[in-house]
């Protein structure tokens, strides 16, 4: 109780200095902490609300975040060995740097993030959405000036070269990354692996898979996407003691890693007030209640994608055949920086292919 009062009087008085602020052109909040650390972010729009969100996550998770923003700049190979593997929790992938450089590196070649920001609504971002990310950058890269690299609490990466400030190519790369986690995301390496067969030896024939072997094959894409589950269950005011609804939400997200929820509560006078939780870099509550209403998200049991086998052109191992007519696959060149055992870089190159379906993968 005690809390709940000194909060009210807390949001009724930054509430009037935030409104007699408006006219400034910079992004204003109140960051105010509660029971266990958890964030109270009092805005006076949506880009202050964004700030305030990007200042508090990046306070509280630089190391976890600044990682993951290499992965989508596709940087890993830069700062890391390129054979290391990281984990993406979410869906139970484990990828090499290299692999998820290329990944990622063609992903920013061919423009892929900055084709759906251009998009109109509701494809492409509305304008409280964009709000609310320039203002996340801002607070995200506020924080770190404030702080420091060198002076960053976590060692996990106090001092580390790859801790910098993000863009909103970054935050907007960080959403993509989320949305294809049970897509794309659980074949990185198979996508960035993915060549045609060497030129045989003269006199050697070249195997063709048998359909059973095919078939076999074909069952492992989507064979992790089954241990990702999670559950909602909702009760009518008809259900509950007290006659209200209640919602349960349950998402079996990990407890570690960039793929867990940040708890966080946000009010905009008159427009929001929220709170729950967002997956690491989304400045928005993807579960959570206001005073109103609440919501969750599962996972459905529907394949995020398709697998099709192509019937190649004979002898041209990178043309194929749809609707009866050759078409080439199309070859993208990715050059991605990597380092060396002696500290230096050097560019490395691989071509991906992909047909009208969509990317080629092992």
């Amino acid at each position: 109780m005690r809390g709940r009062w000194v909060t009210g009087v807390v949001v009724a008085l930054l509430a009037s200095a935030i409104l007699a602020a408006q006219a400034s052109a910079d992004p204003s909040a109140v960051i105010r902490r509660t029971e266990y650390g958890i964030p109270h972010i009092l805005a006076n729009d949506w880009e202050g609300a964004g700030y305030g969100y990007g200042y508090a996550i990046a306070q509280d998770n630089i190391c976890v975040l600044a990682d993951t923003y290499l992965t989508v700049r596709a940087q890993r190979s830069r700062y890391f060995p390129p054979d290391q593997t990281y984990e993406s929790r979410g869906n139970g992938g484990v990828f090499k740097n290299i692999d998820s450089d290329f990944f990622f590196q063609r992903a920013l070649d061919t423009k892929v993030v900055p084709k759906l920001i251009a998009q109109q609504p509701p494809i492409g971002p509305t304008d409280d959405v964009r709000a609310a990310v320039k203002g996340y950058v801002e607070g995200y890269n506020r924080y770190l000036a404030d702080t420091g690299v060198d002076n960053i609490p976590d060692p996990t990466c106090r001092g580390k070269p790859w801790v910098t400030p993000i863009t909103e190519l970054d935050a907007y790369m960080r959403f993509w990354q989320l949305g294809i986690l049970a897509s794309q995301g659980v074949a990185i390496d198979g996508i960035a692996q993915a060549a045609p067969p060497t030129p045989a030896v003269p006199g050697q024939t070249q195997s063709t898979p048998s359909p059973s072997a095919r078939d076999a094959m074909l069952e492992q894409i989507p064979e992790k996407l089954h241990s990702i589950g999670s559950n909602a269950v909702a009760l009518g005011k008809q259900f509950t003691d007290n006659g209200s609804g209640m919602l349960l939400a349950n998402p079996h997200f990990p407890w570690f890693g960039p793929e867990r929820f940040y708890q966080a509560q946000m009010t905009i006078p008159g427009k929001l007030n929220v709170t729950g939780g967002s997956l690491f870099g989304v400045p928005a509550v993807l579960i959570g209640h206001t005073d109103h209403m609440a919501w969750s998200h599962t996972v459905s049991t529907a394949f995020r994608f398709t697998p099709f086998e192509l019937k190649l052109v004979p002898g041209s191992p990178t043309t194929y055949l749809y609707d009866g007519q050759p078409h080439q696959m199309t070859a993208d060149k990715v050059t991605v920086q990597v380092r060396q055992s002696d500290g230096s870089l050097k560019p490395q190159t691989r071509t991906l292919y992909s047909s009208l379906q969509g990317p080629i993968l092992t």
